[in-house]
């Protein structure tokens, strides 16, 4: 019988990876969410997660239910993704909300704006569409905030954001995390961030 617990346990104690839920049924692994750093490739990730749970568990996972989103390295961040998030204003405008935003890189400061509707389903897009608007003019994709979710993994609340980028035809999934630590609407707008920046 698989054993949830002893699934998170063990994979937790694989370096990089902070937190992990599993979910399983009939005694098969259908989703496995997974919260890394970002000093490894996700594909290193996987690999990592199938030979632990095989040589440890005797589980064999089918690699396509394993979701993993990295949260960057605070000693790389200022190197690596120098995108940051200055500034997040919200405002109710009667059954709308407005979000503004300022991005900042390097010495370049971004703004971007957008309103939408203010219900709890919708918020989380409006701001993640004010964050993409800042960003419109340094890319060449098409973007679109799919879903915005709240997670608890290891008792640690994050946001997880889901972004679909199109080029030249093609479609790709990209995964945005942040922890959920001044408040929620921050960590909405960190985690759009965080996605951009792995475009």
């Amino acid at each position: 019988m698989i054993n949830v617990s002893n699934i998170e346990e063990v994979l937790t104690k694989i370096p990089g990876i902070q937190a992990a839920k599993a979910v399983v049924e009939d005694e098969e692994i259908v989703e496995l969410h997974v919260v890394a750093d970002d000093e490894k490739l996700p594909k290193q990730i996987v690999r990592d997660i199938e030979t632990v749970l095989f040589a440890s568990l005797g589980i064999k996972i089918d690699r396509k239910v394993i979701s993993i989103a990295q949260l960057n390295s605070k000693i790389e961040t200022s190197k690596v993704l120098p995108y940051r998030l200055e500034k997040l204003d919200v405002k109710n405008e009667g059954k709308n909300i407005k979000v503004s935003v300022e991005i900042v890189h390097g010495q370049e400061k971004m703004s971007g704006e957008f309103s939408g509707p203010k219900t709890s389903r919708n918020i989380p897009i409006v701001i993640g569409n004010a964050v993409l608007n800042a960003l419109e003019n340094i890319h060449d994709f098409v973007i679109s905030v799919d879903d915005i979710a709240e997670v608890s993994l290891a008792g640690k609340n994050f946001l997880i954001t889901h972004l679909t980028k199109e080029y030249k035809n093609v479609e790709e999934s990209i995964i945005g995390a942040a922890p959920i630590e001044k408040d929620k609407n921050t960590a909405i707008a960190e985690s759009v961030l965080d996605a951009f920046r792995r475009l």
